[in-house]
C-alpha cells in the first residue's frame, strides 16, 4: 500500500531552502560596514528567523526516512537511490562550484575535498548529511528497537539524547580537534574539515525528525494542539536570537538550541496549515521539489544576480538588493534545475526523477 504523502514536508523543504537563500544574501549583505542602521535591523530579523536552516533539513530529512522506511527497508534500494539520486548530482555539482567559484585546485584531491563537503563553502551540509544516509540503516535498525520498547524507555532515551547534546555542542572545538589530531595525527585544513562537519554535532535535530517520522499522527496532532503555546515560546527564544545576535545580551547556548528546535516546530505547523491553500502549496512545492540541486547550485546563481542588481540599478542599497537577491534567486534556481531536468539522464544532476519529456527524448535516442 502507498504511503500518504506528507504535503507539508514538502512545504518545509522549500522553507529551508529559501532560508538557505537567505543567509547568503540578506545574512551577508547585513555584516557590510556603514550599511544604514534600518537596513541593519531589517536584514538581521530575516537572517536570524532564517538561521534554523540545516535543523531544518535535517529535521525533514529524518522525518521522510523513517515515515519510508520504517515499515519495509531494502538495503540494496535504498543505497542505490542514494548514489544515484544524492553521490553523483553532489559529485558534479561540486565539480561545478570548484569551476565556477575558482577552486579548480581542489580537483587534485577530488574525492577528500568530496568528502568534506569542500567543493564550496556551503557544500559542508552535504558532506556531514551523506554520512548519517550512509549509517541510516543502523540507525533505522536501533531506533525501532528502541522504538518498540516501553513509553516510558522511548521518554527516556529521547530525554538523555537531548541532554547529551548540550555538553557535545558546547565542547565542539575541543571534540573536533583532539578527534581529528586521534585519526590524523597533524590534519591538514581539510582533514580537519572533515572532523568539524560531523553530524554528531547537529544530531538533536536529526532525532527530532525520527521521533516524528515514527510517530507522525500522534506527534503532528499534539503539535497543533498546543501550536499557541510553542508560538510564544518560539516569539521569546526569537526575541532573544536576535538581541544576541547584535550583541545586546549574552549567549546561552541552552536557549540558542531552544530556539532551533521551535524554529523547526513552528515552520512545521505554519506547513500543515499552507498544505490547504492550494495555489500556494503547488507555488511551494514547486520550489521544494527542485530545492536539493537548487540548493547546491544557489550560491552560483546569487553571485550572478547579486551583481546584475547592482550594475544594472547603479545602487549599492543593500537591504534593496539583498531583497531583490534573494526572491529572484529563490525562484529562478529551481526554475534552471526544473529546465534541466528536461535533459536526458537528467535525475544524475537533479537528483530527482527525469520529466517525461526527458523520458521521451531518452527513448527516441535508443530508437
Amino acid at each position: 500500500m502507498k504511503q500518504e504523502r506528507l504535503k507539508e514536508i514538502d512545504i518545509l523543504r522549500a522553507i529551508a531552502f529559501v532560508f538557505v537563500v537567505v543567509q547568503h544574501t540578506l545574512g551577508g549583505f547585513s555584516n557590510i560596514e556603514g550599511i544604514p542602521y534600518t537596513s541593519f535591523i531589517i536584514m538581521k530579523i530575516i537572517y536570524i528567523m532564517a538561521k534554523p536552516a540545516v535543523p531544518i533539513f535535517l529535521f525533514i530529512s529524518a522525518t521522510a526516512l523513517f515515515y519510508m522506511y520504517s515499515e519495509k527497508f531494502n538495503g540494496w534500494s535504498y543505497y542505490l537511490k542514494r548514489v544515484k539520486y544524492v553521490l553523483i548530482p553532489y559529485m558534479i555539482w561540486s565539480a561545478i562550484n570548484m569551476l565556477i567559484l575558482g577552486n579548480e585546485d581542489r580537483f587534485k584531491n577530488f574525492f577528500l575535498q568530496i568528502f568534506a563537503g569542500n567543493g564550496a563553502f556551503h557544500l559542508w551540509y552535504m558532506g556531514m548529511v551523506l554520512r548519517l544516509f550512509l549509517i541510516f540503516p543502523l540507525i533505522l535498525w536501533l531506533s525501532k528497537k528502541v522504538h518498540s520498547a516501553d513509553i516510558k524507555i522511548r521518554i527516556i532515551v529521547f530525554i538523555v539524547l537531548v541532554i547529551m547534546y548540550y555538553p557535545i555542542s558546547q565542547y565542539q572545538t575541543l571534540i573536533s580537534y583532539n578527534v581529528g589530531k586521534f585519526i590524523f595525527g597533524s590534519p591538514s585544513e581539510v582533514q580537519q574539515r572533515i572532523v568539524n562537519i560531523s553530524s554528531l554535532f547537529w544530531y538533536v535535530y536529526f532525532v527530532l525528525g525520527i521521533y516524528l517520522g515514527l510517530n507522525y499522527r500522534y506527534i503532528k496532532d499534539k503539535l497543533l494542539k498546543y501550536r499557541a503555546v510553542i508560538f510564544i515560546v518560539y516569539c521569546i527564544t526569537f526575541i532573544y536570537a536576535y538581541l544576541n545576535e547584535i550583541g545586546k545580551v549574552s549567549f546561552i547556548r541552552a536557549v540558542s538550541i531552544l530556539y532551533m528546535i521551535l524554529t523547526i516546530l513552528v515552520f512545521y505547523i505554519i506547513s500543515v496549515s499552507l498544505v490547504k491553500k492550494i495555489k500556494v502549496y503547488k507555488l511551494i512545492k514547486f520550489i521544494g521539489d527542485y530545492s536539493f540541486a537548487a540548493y547546491m547550485a544557489h550560491i552560483m546563481v546569487v553571485n550572478c544576480v547579486a551583481n546584475q542588481i547592482m550594475i544594472r540599478f547603479d545602487t549599492r542599497n543593500y537591504l534593496i538588493v539583498g531583497i531583490l537577491d534573494l526572491v529572484i534567486t529563490s525562484l529562478l534556481t529551481p526554475i534552471l534545475i526544473k529546465l534541466i531536468s528536461y535533459l536526458p539522464f537528467s535525475e544524475y544532476i537533479t537528483g530527482v526523477k527525469g520529466s517525461d519529456r526527458a523520458a521521451s527524448l531518452r527513448l527516441k535516442a535508443a530508437k
